[in-house]
C-alpha cells in the first residue's frame, strides 16, 4: 500500500512539474507596457492640407510570443492638431455665469504591433515594428461652466481611415531598476483618404461658434509620429523592489 501511494505521489509531482515546464515555455518571458508623449505631423499631401503639427499621448501593451525575439500586442493613442475657442457671459437663474465654447481637431490612433526586438547585452536596446489598424479624425465641441466646472460636448464631424505603417525605437535602460527605461520611438504611419476639418484661411474671427473657424477637406492620412516615453517589463519589475 505504501509503495503503491509512493508510486502515485511521484507520478502527480511528475505530472505537475511537466505542466509548469509547459506553461512555462509557452507563457510571455516579457510583457512591456508604455506610456508616451508624441507629436504627430502630417506629411506628404496630408501636409498640403494641414499644416500644423499635433500633440498628444498614448500607450503600447505587448507581450513576448514564447521565448522569441518576437512581440505582439496594441497601441493606442489620440492627437489634437487644432482647436478654437470662444468665450461668454450668460444669465442662468438671475445669476450670471461664465463659459467657454471649445472646438477641438483630433486624431485618435489603434493599431495591432508586431515588434522585433533581438536581445544585446548593452544598455541601449533597439527595436522596429510593424503595424495595422485604423485613424478616426474627428472635431468635438465641449461647452464648459467656468463657475461649476460642468461640460457637456458632443462630436460635430468624424471619419474613419485604414491605417499601417512602421517604426523603429530604442530603449534606454538608464535607472537602477532595469525593468523600466526610457524609450524612444519614431513611427511612419500611411493611411487611406478621410475626411476631416481644417482652419479657414479666409477668416481671423472672431466668431460667434468655434466650429466657424473650420472647414471641411478630405485626403490620404499619412503621418509621422515622433515619441518619448517610459516603458515598464511588468514580468521583471518587482525583482528590482
Amino acid at each position: 500500500m505504501k509503495s503503491w501511494l509512493t508510486t502515485l505521489t511521484l507520478a502527480v509531482m511528475t505530472l505537475a512539474a511537466s505542466a509548469q515546464e509547459e506553461e512555462s515555455a509557452y507563457s510571455p518571458w516579457h510583457i512591456y507596457l508604455n506610456g508616451n508623449f508624441q507629436l504627430g505631423i502630417p506629411i506628404e499631401s496630408f501636409r498640403q492640407n494641414l499644416d500644423r503639427t499635433g500633440f498628444g499621448g498614448g500607450g503600447l501593451l505587448l507581450l513576448q510570443i514564447k521565448r522569441l525575439p518576437v512581440y505582439g500586442g496594441l497601441e493606442l493613442s489620440g492627437i489634437t492638431y487644432d482647436s478654437e475657442s470662444i468665450r461668454y457671459a450668460a444669465n442662468v437663474g438671475g445669476f450670471n455665469q461664465d463659459y467657454k465654447l471649445v472646438t477641438r481637431n483630433n486624431i485618435f490612433l489603434g493599431h495591432a504591433v508586431v515588434r522585433f526586438q533581438p536581445p544585446v547585452n548593452f544598455p541601449i536596446q533597439p527595436y522596429v515594428d510593424g503595424m495595422v489598424g485604423f485613424k478616426n479624425l474627428y472635431t468635438r465641441t465641449t461647452l464648459q461652466n467656468q463657475d461649476t466646472e460642468e461640460s457637456d460636448g458632443e462630436t460635430d464631424q468624424h471619419d474613419w481611415a485604414f491605417s499601417y505603417g512602421g517604426a523603429a525605437g530604442i530603449q534606454l535602460y538608464l535607472f537602477k531598476n532595469k525593468a523600466i527605461c526610457i524609450d524612444l520611438r519614431c513611427a511612419y504611419v500611411p493611411g487611406a483618404n478621410a475626411k476631416y476639418l481644417i482652419r479657414r484661411d479666409d477668416t481671423n474671427g472672431p466668431f460667434n461658434d468655434p466650429l466657424d473657424a473650420f472647414r471641411e477637406t478630405a485626403s490620404p492620412t499619412t503621418i509621422l509620429m515622433p515619441q518619448i516615453g517610459v516603458t515598464i517589463d511588468l514580468t521583471t519589475v518587482e525583482r528590482y523592489d
